[in-house]
């Protein structure tokens, strides 16, 4: 049994996430310019590159804090240092941005800051049941209250599935079906919050397989299993309700699950180690990229779509080389400086 991921594929996750994040940046700016030809089509699928994070948090989680994440405290303190610096960088970020273009009286809302902050935030316009929308109208923030519900949950959750694997997975797969069917019944952001965390669950039995040696998606049949029949019930769901459009629900909901358990069945296997390999070929480039990307995702949508210099062909590409020299500030040069753990000095 490995006890770490090897170097390559670490690269791979490193690409993966990179991809990722560009690729909703892309989905973004062909939607903001309208663009319909082969490009257009090409980055529609912006939702999908979303459920790719989940699962990859998933397995990079469960590879990195399966034994650490059974002390809860110092595992919360890890996740609180890497998710919250960057969100208030992101708010003081489109905050700046929304007083320059003379929209922050117009935009801003009390109870979408303290939502945002307190990770309640998703999209009204595709989903029924919203707390709060994402503070002055960054919409991809919606993952990152997902995200943060799923570092919660995972200390707990870990500790029943140590003691007896199988069963968990059938009571984690079980639960979240029963949540699917509870959101679609009575939509509410904590039930379908809580739906979402199978996806992120396959990500993190997918790295458990990878290091226990496996190799092929039978490894996943439990948890994958439970995907599907989650599947099968916002299928159900889809039949039941009027289509408003294929980013809204019910069909949101069905793409999502069909999303993560495509990508678990196409990349838990040969074709997973063959993009491991490329990404092998430059791992320096997909190591920057990488580093940046989690900034990337969360500037890019201020920046590059609702920023009014960003309005024209110079200004897109203007604010793109700005997304870049703020995403490096901040992740590469601005975040070590936070301290990791109280200095000697301030504990005498």
């Amino acid at each position: 049994m490995a006890t770490q991921l090897s170097r390559r594929v670490q690269v791979g996750l490193d690409a993966a996430r990179a991809l990722a994040a560009i690729y909703v940046v892309l989905h973004h700016v062909a939607e903001k310019n309208q663009i319909e030809n082969t490009f257009g089509v090409l980055v529609m699928f912006g939702q999908q590159a979303v459920v790719v994070f989940f699962l990859l948090s998933g397995f990079v989680i469960f590879a990195n804090e399966r034994q650490r994440a059974l002390q809860p405290s110092g595992y919360y303190v890890r996740r609180l240092r890497r998710i919250y610096p960057m969100l208030i960088a992101t708010l003081a970020l489109s905050t700046i941005l929304c007083l320059e273009d003379g929209t922050f009286r117009d935009k801003f809302s009390l109870a979408e800051l303290f939502g945002t902050l307190a990770a309640l935030q998703d999209l009204s316009k595709s989903k029924p049941g919203v707390i709060v929308d994402p503070f002055l109208g960054n919409g991809p923030l919606w993952s990152l209250s997902y995200e943060i519900t799923f570092y919660l949950a995972f200390p707990w959750v870990l500790r029943l599935w140590a003691r007896t694997p199988r069963r968990a997975n059938h009571l984690i797969g079980a639960t979240c079906c029963v949540l699917t069917v509870v959101y679609i019944l009575a939509p509410n952001h904590f039930a379908l919050v809580g739906a979402y965390f199978l996806s992120w669950w396959c990500g993190a039995m997918a790295a458990d397989a990878y290091l226990n040696g496996q190799r092929r998606v039978r490894a996943l049949a439990v948890p994958l299993g439970w995907l599907l029949a989650q599947c099968a019930i916002a299928a159900v769901a889809f039949g039941q309700f009027d289509f408003v459009s294929v980013n809204a629900f019910p069909c949101l909901l069905l793409q999502h699950f069909i999303s993560a358990a495509l990508l678990l069945v196409i990349f838990f296997g040969p074709a997973g180690e063959g993009f491991v390999e490329l990404a092998a070929l430059t791992p320096a480039l997909w190591r920057f990229l990488a580093s940046i990307s989690f900034a990337i995702y969360l500037f890019h949508y201020p920046l590059l779509i609702t920023w009014r210099a960003a309005g024209t062909v110079s200004g897109q590409i203007g604010a793109a080389l700005l997304l870049v020299a703020v995403a490096i500030a901040v992740e590469r040069f601005a975040l070590p400086l936070i301290p990791t753990r109280p200095s000697r000095s301030r504990l005498a």
